[in-house]
């Protein structure tokens, strides 16, 4: 049985589907090191209203070689020692991924290898993420899809091609669902830089939820990412904006994270159904502001009506203006006031003239 491509179940929550944004708290390394910090990310996006929290697990020396560059973001000689310093534990996970249910939030993790997968495994994921530089690591992407839970894959510096590649991929290991989130992998996004409209390529390209992976300097892509047809968020948080957090340029202190909550939701309630009908908003206004058929002069029953007999005017009480070419050549059953409204019965006359063209 394939998964349902319109949504994702995320612990107890669900994403896609109509849903409003799903806000995945990114903590990443910003926890230094550190698991008390750690669980005050955790406490910290429950208050602001997200979703999720994500946590990175790293073992430095399945990541990078002794001689491996630095990205154009990481200032560092050695990056076995840069990421060495953010490793964290596995009963140090166990306690973050208890802190996030107790909040009420889902549980999702980034595994940097395949024994981080069996460890994180061992303590129970509500989803697994795939970072934007693995997208093309098949076993990974298969090992996280055969846990049977939800894949969500970052596409920063991919092709389409290869977002479709890595759905597939999870998809046949057996994932239950799998989202795609367009990323731009800079840090920050320069302006103008952001290519949201990817997320809807993504969303027509591939049996996937989408969503934005935000790597800007701020929130600004946050309602147009709903609009582009996101369901799924992560940003990632900071205790506050000048605590020395490795990941602070791009990423929200929890009063920011809550704004962009709330502007997801205002965002996601302002595109409505996409159904044009009368809403009740405006229901009010309909008879007031719309023209019905009055009488230009005092008409006698019997009188066959003539364009010239009628003028449309405010408000639409009575037969209004789009019925004019049933009512010219009508003969009247009764006597018309000058500035009298036409009435629905005046188009059922027992006798009718002779016909006129409005």
């Amino acid at each position: 049985m394939l998964p349902d491509v319109s949504r994702l179940r995320l612990g107890d929550r669900v994403a896609g589907d109509g849903a409003p944004l799903f806000v995945i708290a990114e903590i990443g390394l910003n926890h230094e090191g550190s698991i008390d910090r750690a669980l005050a990310l955790v406490d910290a996006a429950a208050a602001a209203g997200a979703s999720a929290v994500k946590v990175q697990a790293l073992i430095a020396d399945e990541l990078v070689t002794a001689s491996a560059p630095a990205p154009m973001h990481v200032d560092a000689v050695s990056l076995v020692d840069f990421f060495r310093q953010y490793e964290l534990t596995e009963s140090d996970y166990a306690r973050v991924a208890a802190r996030a249910r107790d909040r009420g939030l889902a549980f999702i993790a980034t595994p940097f290898s395949e024994r981080a997968v069996d460890m994180l495994g061992r303590i129970g994921v509500d989803a697994w993420k795939i970072a934007s530089g693995d997208i093309t690591w098949e076993r990974l992407i298969q090992k996280c899809g055969a846990t049977r839970q939800p894949v969500i894959v970052s596409t920063g510096m991919s092709t389409l091609q290869e977002a479709q590649r890595a759905v597939h991929w999870a998809t046949r290991a057996g994932a239950a669902g799998v989202g795609l989130l367009h990323c731009v992998s800079a840090y920050p996004v320069p302006k103008g830089s952001e290519n949201l409209r990817a997320i809807a390529t993504l969303g027509m390209a591939c049996r996937a939820v989408v969503g934005l992976s935000d790597h800007g300097a701020d929130t600004f892509s946050v309602p147009l990412a709903v609009a582009m047809g996101a369901a799924l968020y992560e940003r990632h948080l900071v205790l506050a904006a000048d605590d020395g957090s490795i990941d602070a340029p791009v990423s929200s202190t929890p009063g920011e994270l809550a704004a962009v909550v709330r502007t997801a939701a205002r965002a996601h309630a302002a595109l409505g159904t996409g159904v044009k009908v009368c809403l009740p908003a405006e229901k009010g206004n309909l008879d007031p502001s719309r023209r019905a058929l009055y009488a230009r002069r005092r008409l006698p029953a019997g009188h066959v009506v003539s364009a010239a007999d009628l003028i449309a005017l405010r408000p639409a009480h009575g037969l209004g203006a789009d019925r004019q070419r049933e009512l010219v050549g009508q003969r009247l059953s009764r006597d018309v006031d000058a500035g009298a409204p036409f009435l629905i019965a005046d188009l059922h006359a027992a006798d009718r003239g002779t016909e006129h063209v409005a």
